[in-house]
């Protein structure tokens, strides 16, 4: 096995409220991972702590780059859309491509704070794709998006796994997941269980 992910006897709580409790579970290369569960489960703590935004009790291994799109709109919003490309192609190590996926070209000299909740997770998503990363960690990437841009999102991750990159998504709709998740992880009352889809 080629195992990308491993977590192991992982625990997270947010102050006397425990989230995960001791978790473990792999995730192979190149696959397609849905993780699920109610409002509040610890969906997007997973994600973090496998990113390692932030730290919790047990062992997280991770054999590869990751590209993180987290939940909320990670922007500067006092800059271009051009400059965060700039920046965020900058902590990755690379350029800013000639052209943007999504349409998101005319975005480019647009000010962060002029835009629209969509077009902002629009944007969002373009700098965490800007690196060739082994993992993306996506956390709700279609909220906020019309269909339109959504069905544009959920092609490019199809080619991502088709190109042997490891996809693990949240989201809370199972028509985003279903065309290429091979893979389930149900958070419930801090359990988990592991599936295939």
């Amino acid at each position: 096995m080629n195992r990308i992910i491993e977590v192991k006897n992982l625990s997270f709580s947010y102050g006397k409220r425990t989230v995960l409790k001791d978790i473990s579970f792999s995730i192979e290369r190149g696959t397609a991972t849905a993780i699920i569960g109610d409002n509040g489960s610890g969906k997007s703590t997973l994600l973090a702590l496998i990113a390692k935004i932030i730290r919790g009790n047990g062992d997280i291994t991770v054999n590869g780059t990751i590209a993180y799109l987290p939940q909320e709109i990670a922007l500067v919003e006092e800059l271009t859309f051009f400059d965060n490309l700039k920046y965020f192609a900058s902590l990755a190590r690379c350029k800013v491509p000639a052209s943007l996926p999504f349409d998101a070209d005319r975005l480019r000299k647009t000010k962060v704070k002029d835009m629209s909740g969509g077009m902002k997770k629009l944007c969002s998503i373009c700098c965490t794709l800007i690196a060739d990363a082994d993992i993306y960690l996506f956390d709700e990437p279609c909220a906020s998006l019309d269909k339109e841009h959504r069905d544009m999102l959920i092609a490019y991750i199809k080619e991502l796994v088709k190109a042997g990159k490891t996809v693990v998504y949240v989201g809370h709709d199972a028509d985003e997941y279903n065309d290429f998740a091979t893979a389930m992880i149900l958070i419930k009352d801090g359990a988990i269980e592991v599936g295939g889809i």
